[in-house]
């Protein structure tokens, strides 16, 4: 339409303050035209120094105070106009031809309903960190160089015949091809297709944004130029954690785990139809891996980590189709903590289960010593 951006620009902030003012000046140092994007901060807090950056470049402000990131995201995408819909997260930067280069991609490719760039990974004060945390490697293209189109009409096909799904066969051309919502785009009517979903996802933007292009089918476009400044730092989560952590830490992560679950659950259900996919297997790793960790003093179990008959059904079939989430261990794993299902929904009963674990993990190190 004559006049509108064409990109719109949804910044996300809740209760961080501190880098906000950085990510907003990665857009005023865009090297697109101002005329072809536009830019929504939803954020739950004033702040001077972001507030006067949004102002002197007439970008919306909308308050929005919900702990739902989907929420947030669906809240700024009430107030875009653009056709292409980008992120950027409060604590990450764009490299200044960023938008250049999603516009460029978009407008050479019509059938274009996804596009996603490699990151840098900086530290707290914007340090490059050379050697990036072991559970953090970047996004990358696994086949075919740089930069790639993939038609994902084509590869349904493929993905029929060697009987996986569409989202496992995209991730073994592109490495965390749905990795950090500041390094992806999507044409917008590819995203309000599964809007009304959003209201329901509390984390996993990034996820989401990617099912959402792959069930509407079209082309997929993969960089590896790194166009994205991704910020590790204190208030960042990554995956990974054990019962010996601070208690804060600890519940912080469970909790994060626990978010994860619900979008992952939402994603291979609602998006995927219940068809075996990385997301649906990976939902049932995160629950395995809090039956594990999850502390007696926390109560008892939630029901939405009690295993069942249909989780050792879908461990198999994730074992079938060789997902990287599943073993033999896993399997065991599942069908013994089902058979032991009413022990482990007490605290004092995953207190017994914890320390007879425990003592085989001890047993086993001394007869690998």
């Amino acid at each position: 339409m004559t006049g509108q951006p064409y990109i719109s620009v949804i910044v996300t902030a809740y209760n961080r303050r501190r880098y906000l003012p950085f990510a907003l000046r990665s857009l005023e140092a865009q090297t697109l035209p101002r005329d072809k994007f536009e830019v929504i901060v939803v954020k739950n807090f004033d702040d001077k120094e972001s507030d006067d950056i949004i102002s002197r470049n007439g970008w919306k402000d909308v308050y929005n105070d919900d702990l739902y990131q989907g929420r947030m995201v669906l809240a700024g995408l009430e107030e875009a106009k653009g056709e292409v819909i980008t992120f950027l997260d409060d604590d990450d930067m764009y490299v200044k031809n960023r938008l250049e280069e999603v516009y460029k991609a978009f407008t050479s490719f019509k059938r274009l309903v996804y596009f996603h760039n490699s990151q840098t990974i900086i530290d707290g004060n914007g340090n490059l960190l050379e050697r990036p945390p072991f559970s953090l490697p970047i996004s990358k293209n696994l086949v075919g160089g740089s930069p790639i189109v993939i038609d994902v009409d084509r590869l349904r096909g493929l993905a029929k015949r060697y009987n996986v799904s569409i989202a496992d066969l995209v991730l073994k051309v592109r490495a965390r091809a749905d990795f950090n919502s500041s390094s992806l785009a999507v044409r917008r009517s590819a995203l309000e297709v599964s809007a009304h979903l959003l209201r329901e996802l509390p984390i996993s933007v990034d996820s989401f944004t990617f099912a959402s292009s792959l069930k509407a089918g079209g082309l997929m476009y993969f960089t590896d130029e790194r166009l994205t400044l991704y910020r590790v730092h204190g208030g960042s989560w990554t995956p990974g954690f054990t019962s010996e952590e601070g208690k804060e830490t600890y519940l912080k992560r469970a909790k994060a785990s626990l978010q994860i679950m619900t979008a992952y659950r939402l994603i291979g259900h609602r998006l995927f139809n219940d068809d075996i996919n990385v997301y649906l297997c990976a939902e049932r790793f995160y629950k395995r891996w809090l039956q594990l960790f999850l502390q007696p003093e926390l109560g008892a179990l939630p029901p939405e980590l009690r295993l069942s008959l249909s989780d050792v059904k879908l461990t198999l079939r994730c074992y079938k189709v060789k997902e990287v989430y599943e073993s033999l261990a896993d399997v065991a794993f599942v069908m013994g903590n089902a058979l032991l299902s009413p022990l482990l929904m007490s605290p004092k009963g995953r207190s017994i289960i914890g320390r007879l674990a425990e003592g085989i993990r001890k047993s086993l190190r001394r007869q690998e010593s």
